[in-house]
């Protein structure tokens, strides 16, 4: 099978998972959450400036082998990267739709063959809802992202990965594999580094609010709606990321609809 059918085919998986979320209960979960404890050792030491393991939220987290593997895998590691106030792998959290990625995860596990050891997610802001508008694509968020990826990476040994994004996970991810130097202040500049375009199969965006969100337009003094970092639509962060030439991946996908009641009418 061609990398391109696997993508195709992965495509169609992940139409069907998110058609099986519609069915979702989130008080019932088959998947073990939480990293397994190789790859929590792992992580902890890849970058100890970030906190993956989160293990002040409960269900944050998942992926992992019970053995660093010494060979790379036959198939892509796949990367979450979830929305604003979501929790990784939630089960339901403050409110039932913390669930992030748990229904994709159990689909793709039950239906696509795939195990923990090549689905991979952490929780990269507060998940709590009464605080999503102070989340912004700041350099702790952005670089967390990055910096997961990229530790994935190198404990499964893998060329590739791919990487899904929901809401802001969408354009955090997009910022964390694109690269470049972002401003979060009129003072305040930060770095995320080249490319790593090459080490990304394949890209799919689901709901992100690429070029801001209409709510955003007269709401630029909080930090989720900044015309530096946040979803402004005249915010400068998204606007150097549409403008880029590099691709998010050697695949770039991306999923929305015309009646989102959050982005609206971008």
């Amino acid at each position: 099978m061609t990398s391109q059918t696997l993508l195709l085919s992965l495509g169609v998986l992940m139409v069907l998972g998110a058609t099986a979320y519609m069915n979702y209960d989130s008080n019932v979960s088959s998947i073990d959450h939480g990293f397994t404890a190789d790859f929590a050792s792992f992580i902890k030491s890849f970058d100890s400036k970030y906190d993956f393991i989160r293990s002040d939220i409960t269900w944050s987290t998942y992926g992992g082998a019970e053995t660093r593997p010494t060979t790379a895998p036959s198939k892509y590691p796949i990367v979450f990267i979830h929305g604003n106030s979501d929790i990784g792998a939630g089960n339901g959290g403050t409110v039932g739709w913390q669930t992030g990625f748990t229904q994709l995860i159990e689909y793709l596990q039950n239906n696509g063959g795939y195990t923990k050891a090549d689905l991979y997610v952490t929780t990269w802001g507060p998940a709590n809802p009464n605080l999503a508008s102070q989340n912004s694509h700041s350099e702790k968020y952005v670089m967390t992202v990055r910096r997961f990826i990229e530790g994935v990476l190198a404990y499964t040994k893998a060329s590739k990965v791919i990487v899904i994004g929901h809401s802001m996970g969408v354009t955090l991810a997009r910022a964390a594999i694109i690269g470049g130097t972002y401003s979060e202040s009129l003072l305040n500049k930060f770095t995320v580094g080249s490319p790593i375009t090459s080490s990304i199969a394949a890209f799919f965006g689901l709901a992100g609010a690429n070029y801001g969100l209409v709510d955003c337009t007269y709401a630029t003094g909080l930090p989720t709606c900044s015309t530096y970092n946040g979803f402004s639509p005249s915010s400068q962060m998204l606007t150097s990321l549409n403008s880029k030439t590099h691709r998010e991946g050697g695949k770039v996908y991306s999923f929305w609809s015309p009646n989102d009641d959050i982005i609206k009418y971008n």
